[in-house]
C-alpha cells in the first residue's frame, strides 16, 4: 500500500490501532466473563462432590495471576492438581494445535485459557479453551469430546461436572522407570516417582 504523505500514514495507523484496541477490549471482556462463570461452576461442582462424600476430589483455590487483574483456578484430585490459567494477551488460534474450529476462525484473534496437569513449571498445557470476541468458545485437548458454543447459551454447571468427571476417569499415573527413579524424589514427600498420562498414550497406569 502506498501513501501520499505522512499524515495519511498516521491516519491509517490510528484507525487500525483503534480497531485493534476495540477488539482487545471485547476479547478481555469475553475472557473474564467465561472465566468467572467456569470457575464459579467448578467451585459449586467440587463443593457438591465434597458434600456427597466423594473422596479425593473437592479441594480448590483461586490463583492470583502474575500479570495482574486475572485469576487462575486450581483443583486438587487426590495428591495432584489441575490448573486453569487465563493467558495474558490475545492471538490467532494456532492451526498446528489441530483445533476443529471453522477455518475462518483461524484468522480471528481469541483469548485463551490453558489447562495444565501438574504444578511443574515446565509442564505443557494439555487442554485449551479458546474464546472469541463475539462470545463463541471452543474447547480442545487430549481427546475429550470437543465443545463449541457461546457463553450465553452454555450450561456451565454441566460443563464443570463433565470436565471433573473426564479428568478423574481419563488421567492416569505410571511409575517412572528404574533409571528415572531418584532417591531424592523417593525421600521427598512433595515429589512423585510417577508420570501422568492421557488417553491415547501407550503406557497405562492407575
Amino acid at each position: 500500500m502506498e501513501f501520499s504523505d505522512h499524515h495519511e500514514v498516521i491516519t491509517t495507523l490510528n484507525a487500525l490501532m483503534r480497531e485493534r484496541e476495540k477488539t482487545l477490549a471485547a476479547l478481555d471482556h469475553a475472557l473474564r466473563e467465561f472465566s468467572t462463570r467456569l470457575f464459579a461452576a467448578l467451585e459449586r461442582a467440587l463443593g457438591e462432590l465434597a458434600e456427597a462424600g466423594v473422596p479425593g476430589v473437592g479441594k480448590h483455590r483461586r490463583l492470583a495471576h502474575p500479570s495482574g487483574g486475572r485469576e487462575g483456578f486450581q483443583m486438587m484430585i487426590e495428591e495432584w492438581s489441575i490448573f486453569f490459567i487465563p493467558l495474558p494477551g490475545f492471538a490467532r488460534p494456532n492451526p498446528l494445535d489441530e483445533a476443529r474450529i471453522p477455518a475462518a476462525q483461524f484468522k480471528d484473534p481469541c483469548a485463551r485459557i490453558a489447562v495444565f496437569l501438574t504444578d511443574n513449571p515446565q509442564a505443557r498445557a494439555f487442554y485449551d479453551f479458546l474464546i472469541f470476541q463475539d462470545g463463541a468458545w471452543f474447547a480442545w485437548g487430549y481427546g475429550w469430546p470437543k465443545q463449541q458454543s457461546d457463553i450465553e447459551s452454555t450450561d456451565f454447571e454441566t460443563l464443570a461436572m463433565d470436565l471433573i468427571y473426564s479428568f478423574v476417569k481419563d488421567i492416569f499415573r505410571t511409575w517412572h522407570t528404574r533409571d528415572e527413579t531418584m532417591l531424592a524424589a523417593a525421600l521427598d514427600a512433595k515429589r512423585r516417582c510417577f508420570a501422568f498420562g492421557l488417553p491415547g498414550e501407550e503406557i497405562q497406569g492407575l
